[in-house]
């Protein structure tokens, strides 16, 4: 159920605070007092509206224009868009000076209805609303808060005015042109009971909010500042302890690179006792190995497995002898690449290296080559 308050203007009443109307006090969907005047506080007993309480101004029939606005061929979203643009055209005074407002038609073929009001009197409008201590208050015409008629028009009393609506106009019934927009078209009048009821179903559900576009209700963040400020808290930690891992496992991977590097050249140093590094013992190794193994099987084979030590990803995939005494193995790697580097290895320890033929198996790179001593 709806609870919260019904202010109204009087037309050409009123300026800065002061509303020059009255008010309605809603409880659970009905009303409980009414005033007249902006004093509405010590006639309620209230310092403030309750923050889950609801806010209307019913803006006079005279102050707002409407205009029904159809636009074919558009989306409704289209159209809700256009419309606005062309009932600003269609006004009188500049169109910076104006402010529009859209209640999108239901289907594409319907008209849109859009409200035009003057930006001065939008400003004057949210300053009374202000001073009446309900800053966010929807503001409505009048003339949406009586239901639209089939034909002809429908009266009823909204605050301080008789409003007269029609099928595609809206009017006051104490304006001097009334009677002419009237004419003979029936009217079909409400009682003060039946508008009421309208106000409050309108209290729960704005017909058309003119508080739009540059004037909409800014809703602050819902998000509590001590909670964001534990997430930064906590994403910085996270973001740190993350760091400290990478470094961590960084520097053991270093030292187990340089834990194995020196044992390797410990081993090699047994051989070559002047051997500067682990770079230096591989290549001298592998020279060592060429020559005195020249074209036997065993010695051409020790070097390949040499030349394959620098690429953990190179494997040897098939071996044999062939008649002349070079030996042709089969070698698959991931990359071209990594078969490039072994092939090279060989080529610096003295070994030389034809190629017989490369082919991809999936996501492998097949080389035959054919290596014979020096």
């Amino acid at each position: 159920m709806a609870d919260g308050m019904i202010f109204w203007l009087a037309p050409n009443g009123g300026d800065g605070g002061s509303t020059g109307g009255g008010w309605l006090r809603v409880v659970d969907g009905r009303i409980v007092q009414r005033g007249e005047g902006s004093d509405w506080r010590s006639a309620t007993g209230l310092v403030a509206l309750p923050a889950d309480d609801r806010a209307m101004l019913a803006i006079p029939v005279g102050d707002v224009a409407l205009h029904w606005i159809a636009c074919p061929g558009m989306t409704v979203r289209q159209g809700a868009a256009a419309a606005p643009l062309m009932a600003l055209e269609s006004s009188i005074g500049p169109a910076g000076a104006l402010h529009a407002a859209v209640l999108p038609a239901a289907e594409p073929d319907q008209p849109h209805l859009v409200a035009v009001a003057d930006r001065v009197a939008m400003e004057r409008w949210l300053a009374q609303a202000s001073a009446l201590g309900v800053p966010d208050a929807v503001l409505i015409p009048a003339a949406l808060l009586l239901p639209p008629p089939e034909e002809g028009f429908i009266a009823g009393p909204v605050g301080a005015e008789t409003v007269l609506r029609g099928t595609d106009c809206a009017v006051g019934a104490a304006e001097p042109h009334a009677a002419m927009i009237v004419a003979d078209a029936p009217v079909r009048e409400l009682d003060g009971k039946t508008v009421e009821e309208g106000l409050i179903a309108a209290l729960l559900t704005p017909p058309l909010d003119l508080r739009q576009g540059s004037y909409a209700v800014r809703r602050a963040s819902s998000l509590d500042p001590a909670w964001l400020r534990r997430i930064g808290v906590l994403a910085g930690v996270v973001a740190l302890l993350t760091l400290v891992i990478s470094l961590v496992t960084i520097m053991r991977l270093n030292f187990e690179a340089s834990s194995l590097d020196a044992r390797t050249l410990a081993v090699a140093r047994e051989v070559l006792p002047d051997v500067k590094d682990v770079d230096d013992a591989q290549s001298r190794l592998a020279a060592r190995v060429a020559a005195r193994g020249g074209n036997s099987f065993t010695g051409i084979i020790a070097g390949v497995m040499v030349a394959m030590q620098g690429t953990p990803g190179v494997t040897m995939t098939s071996l044999s002898q062939l008649a002349d005494g070079s030996v042709r193995v089969q070698l698959s790697a991931p990359r071209p690449e990594d078969i490039n580097l072994v092939l090279a290895a060989l080529q610096n320890a003295g070994w030389r290296v034809a190629a017989n033929g490369v082919q991809q198996q999936g996501s492998q790179t097949i080389a035959d080559i054919s290596v014979v001593g020096s």
